[in-house]
């Protein structure tokens, strides 16, 4: 399969799912694909961010040696919301290793409370959830910031973004 070809034809889930399905658990084609990311070319790399983070939430386990390139990748003032949503897309289904629990924790955590796009703030609190449910000390400050966000979405605001934070600080109580 010609994985760059199919990149640079129009969004479509079909070819994600092709493109999931032939990665398989195969870690040398998604090798291919994360490289296919971080290239300079927008559409390739738009389109690779996409079939990554639905490689991963088939087979977690793919994203182990990666988790450096998507940390960097995602602190670079140029990404598009596409790979950064994507990206972090990926986070919410990773068991993320002690290492770098802290430094994505920090980075989800800061969009919780900026301008980014809705799908951005959404899946961050879902990080942020998943990674405090491992270190319990975060869970007041996270919970804070989500009773905060509720607050600033209460009129007019991203109906995503109230659903994310009300399911999970509903979890967060029952614990």
């Amino acid at each position: 399969m010609n994985l760059a070809e199919i990149l640079q034809q129009r969004y479509s889930k079909v070819n994600i799912t092709k493109i999931t399905n032939w990665i398989g658990v195969d870690s040398q084609r998604f090798d291919q694909l994360v490289q296919l990311f971080l290239q300079d070319d927008y559409v390739t790399a738009q389109q690779a961010s996409w079939a990554l983070s639905h490689c991963i939430e088939a087979y977690p386990s793919l994203i182990e040696p990666y988790y450096v390139v998507f940390i960097n990748k995602i602190e670079d003032d140029n990404l598009s919301d596409t790979a950064k949503r994507n990206i972090i897309r990926m986070w919410q289904f990773a068991d993320i290793p002690d290492t770098f629990q802290g430094a994505i924790y920090d980075i989800c955590f800061r969009y919780l409370s900026s301008t980014e796009a809705v799908a951005i703030i959404a899946f961050s609190i879902t990080v942020c959830h998943n990674i405090s449910l491992k270190i319990p000390e975060l869970k007041t400050e996270l919970r804070l910031t989500l009773e905060d966000l509720l607050l600033k979405h209460q009129e007019g605001g991203s109906p995503a973004i109230k659903s994310r934070a009300k399911n999970i600080l509903a979890k967060m109580k029952k614990k």
